[in-house]
């Protein structure tokens, strides 16, 4: 009489369980009666299907659509987490490699938890770059450009303000940026100036001198002529104050340039190796 094949205990110290309907799968052999048969076949455990006893559970089997209503409210797999059991969770390809290839597989690349992970990831980049550009649309995309510094490190968001009490003028400011691309070089630049009108202003108005990205030569001249014209002096001497003949009245319409505190930056004139 010929002796049955013995098959490897591949599945030996587990106990799988089952979430969804694999009825209609390899020609409606992946019943619960085959699926315990073979598990039990290889040394395993068929631990059944819901309620599940989690903390014995090494494994449960199911398909992506018991895994989305699962991860709800009373959901098998909600209650498998919530538990913080180690339970793999794997589609059942993970079980049907593993019978033809007689051998216990890697759960990772079965496992509906990282396709969640990597779904949610990918949710994540397409939010932030919807974000990006939205927000491209008032300055730039800040995935494609950074804040500028130059060789002392300093970084090109320099703040403007005004109050005259006079005109009824309190918090008015000017954000003076410049932005360097991310890419490989010839790095582009791009000048951009925010308005905000008074104090606790959150919606800025946006100008921008140029409507497309260029070298820094350019940007950089932009944005010296606007400090100028902003607070009456060159971006050289602008630690310098107002110049002795500037008259009060004369003074109160220009804006205020605040270095920044204990930052040594008497260098910062702006050179730049890029033209």
């Amino acid at each position: 009489m010929r002796s049955r094949r013995r098959e490897k205990p591949i599945f030996r110290g587990f106990a799988i369980a089952l979430a969804g309907d694999f009825g209609d799968l390899g020609g409606g052999q992946w019943t619960d009666a085959n699926i315990a048969r073979w598990i039990g076949l290889r040394g395993g455990m068929f631990a059944g299907r819901a309620p599940l006893p989690t903390r014995t559970v090494t494994h449960l089997v199911c398909t992506a659509e018991a895994f989305r209503a699962g991860t709800g409210r009373e959901g098998t797999v909600r209650d498998v987490l919530q538990r913080g059991s180690s339970t793999q969770i794997v589609e059942l390809d993970w079980l049907e490699d593993s019978l033809h290839q007689q051998k216990r597989l890697d759960e990772a690349p079965y496992s509906h938890l990282r396709a969640l992970t990597v779904e949610r990831e990918r949710e994540k980049r397409r939010l932030r770059n919807l974000k990006g550009q939205e927000q491209a649309v008032r300055t730039v995309n800040p995935n494609l450009y950074h804040v500028y510094r130059d060789q002392t490190y300093f970084q090109y968001t320099v703040l403007l303000t005004r109050d005259n009490e006079d005109e009824g003028i309190q918090g008015e400011r000017y954000v003076l940026t410049i932005y360097e691309s991310n890419a490989a070089q010839p790095h582009l630049y791009w000048f951009i100036v925010k308005y905000y009108k008074k104090k606790g202003d959150t919606h800025a108005k946006v100008h921008r001198p140029s409507n497309s990205p260029g070298v820094f030569s350019r940007a950089f001249a932009q944005f010296e002529s606007f400090f100028l014209c902003k607070t009456g002096l060159p971006w050289a001497q602008r630690l310098l104050g107002p110049g002795p003949t500037t008259t009060a009245t004369a003074e109160k319409k220009l804006f205020r340039y605040t270095p920044p505190v204990g930052v040594f930056h008497h260098r910062q004139t702006g050179t730049q190796g890029e033209s």
